[in-house]
């Protein structure tokens, strides 16, 4: 028996509407929803003629299987202005001639495929497929080292369920407030109240050229952080009846450019949670940023991140987003360390040549590719050594260590220059 899966859907509408172009002639837009069971419905208006979405229709229905319904069930009536709505949401292709608008409201899913612009400073997003590699050690050692060579870093935690740059902070300097504080206060518009005493100065940092600002996870007098951790995910809802509600990708923006307005930072570092999830979908997919990609040689990591390539491939977000997209080499070991990142380099390079760099040079646009040994192309990882005395950090204000600057030395200079980011003059 033949079945046509959930990953097969799109694929199955585009070629349906290849098969019904005929009848699709004088139509310019289609618009298709994917529903949480993953059928397929047609959203037409009615003003519309529906002849040809009827036919379209037939064609979905015979096409994917148990994923279509019924033909006479297949088109969802919508007012023109709700299905404007769905626009910000929706994957935009062309197809024999027809713009092809898909709608999935499986909200990680959507967030993923989504990017745009945001006007702000140098912004950095530090995200890894797993825990455990590093990576709020190095938001920590790369703030502040930014800070001592004269940039203002705004460091911001935005690991809600596990917090580390908290320790960041001395008691005396933890601010009132973070982030899970202000999403849940934003709901109810109170959340630019909060925004002065949530910007934490840590104490030891005060003789630094520049300044180093922090911004946790949750603030000092938190007493309900699991009960506002449930609420700080949802959209905002409109005050007026018939407003669109605020997406939370868009609060993020939001929250995120308030701060750097109250700051002015010049170097703006965003410490993700780990996975798919949306918090790491928002900063990775929805900021204008550039995103330091925690791995390790091994062939889960590289499978976690074509899954993840092949998500933007599909929904046409590769262009957008291949040029902020940077490796770390997270624990290299300390045995065999150049055989080691030479296999990292040789691995990272297939998989940047599979979904990101062009094979031939395009018609439009610049030719974005390099060779597998370039010390300059984003598949060549910023390398961070294990050290055992990383293992027993107590806190994470230790950053003049012996086993930090064992670690993280080769990994600051290279970041520094490739991001001309080096010392303020």
């Amino acid at each position: 028996m033949t079945i046509v899966t959930f990953d097969e859907t799109w694929n199955q509408v585009r070629e349906a509407v290849q098969e019904a172009r005929p009848a699709l002639e004088n139509v310019s837009e289609v618009w298709v929803l994917r529903d949480l069971m993953g059928r397929i419905s047609l959203a037409v208006t009615p003003e519309e003629n529906q002849g040809p979405f009827w036919y379209l229709a037939h064609i979905l229905s015979r096409r994917l299987g148990a994923h279509a319904y019924p033909p006479d069930q297949t088109l969802l009536v919508l007012e023109q202005e709700e299905r404007q709505e769905m626009r910000s949401d929706a994957i935009r292709l062309e197809e024999s001639g027809v713009t092809l608008y898909l709608v999935d409201p499986e909200i990680t899913g959507r967030r993923w495929a989504m990017t745009s612009e945001l006007p702000g400073p140098p912004r950095f997003v530090l995200f890894g497929l797993k825990g455990g590699l590093g990576r709020s050690t190095t938001a920590a050692v790369l703030a502040t080292s930014l800070a001592q060579k004269g940039h203002r870093v705004l460091l911001m935690d935005f690991d809600l369920e596990s917090p580390a740059l908290s320790s960041l902070l001395e008691p005396e300097d933890h601010p009132s407030f973070g982030i899970v504080e202000w999403l849940v206060e934003d709901l109810v518009d109170q959340g630019d109240a909060l925004m002065e005493m949530m910007i934490g100065y840590p104490n030891w940092s005060v003789d630094f050229t520049g300044r180093l600002m922090v911004v946790p996870a949750y603030g000092r007098t938190c007493r309900e952080h699991i009960p506002q951790l449930g609420r700080a995910y949802l959209d905002k809802f409109p005050r007026q009846l018939g407003e669109p509600a605020e997406k939370w990708v868009e609060r993020i923006r939001r929250l995120i450019r308030r701060l750097e307005q109250k700051t002015e930072p010049s170097v703006v570092i965003l410490d993700s949670r780990n996975g798919i999830h949306d918090i790491a979908a928002a900063l990775v997919a929805g900021l204008p940023a550039n995103v330091l990609m925690f791995a390790v040689d091994s062939e889960p990591t590289w499978n976690g991140y074509r899954i993840l390539f092949q998500h933007w491939a599909t929904y046409g977000l590769i262009r957008q987003i291949r040029e902020r997209l940077y490796l770390v080499a997270a624990l290299v070991p300390p045995v065999g360390q150049e055989e080691y990142l030479r296999r990292f380099q040789e691995h990272s390079y297939d998989l940047f040549a599979e979904y990101l760099y062009d094979e031939t040079p395009p018609e439009e646009g610049e030719w974005f590719s390099f060779d597998q040994t370039d010390e300059t192309a984003p598949h060549t990882p910023f390398p961070v050594y294990w050290e055992r005395g990383l293992l027993a950090w107590a806190n994470l204000r230790s950053l003049d260590s012996d086993a930090v600057q064992s670690a993280y030395r080769k990994f600051l200079e290279q970041f520094g220059k490739r991001m001309g980011l080096e010392e303020v003059v």
